[in-house]
């Protein structure tokens, strides 16, 4: 199982900030979460800054991205100021 660790608004959200999650790649995680989480949605967590193990999965497959039992995922809520 991957480690998954909210940040942000996302933690105020949810029920926990931390989760652990079996699946296959980010985006079965994001769907696996979504479902734990009715306060968090699929497509609001596709907006999010997501690492897996420090790496950010733009450098990555994205959402295809394959997690393995171990690994670290990190998902922050986009920030706005002004």
């Amino acid at each position: 199982m991957a480690k998954v660790r909210l940040f942000g608004i996302y933690s105020l959200k949810a029920t926990q900030d931390e989760y652990d999650i079996e699946a296959d790649d980010i985006e079965e995680v994001l769907l696996k979460l979504s479902k734990m989480e009715p306060n968090l949605n699929t497509g609001e967590l596709k907006k999010s800054l997501i690492f897996v193990n420090g790496k950010s999965i733009t450098e990555l497959n994205m959402y295809r991205t394959k997690v393995n039992s171990g690994d670290n995922i990190s998902i922050l809520s986009p920030i706005a100021g002004g």
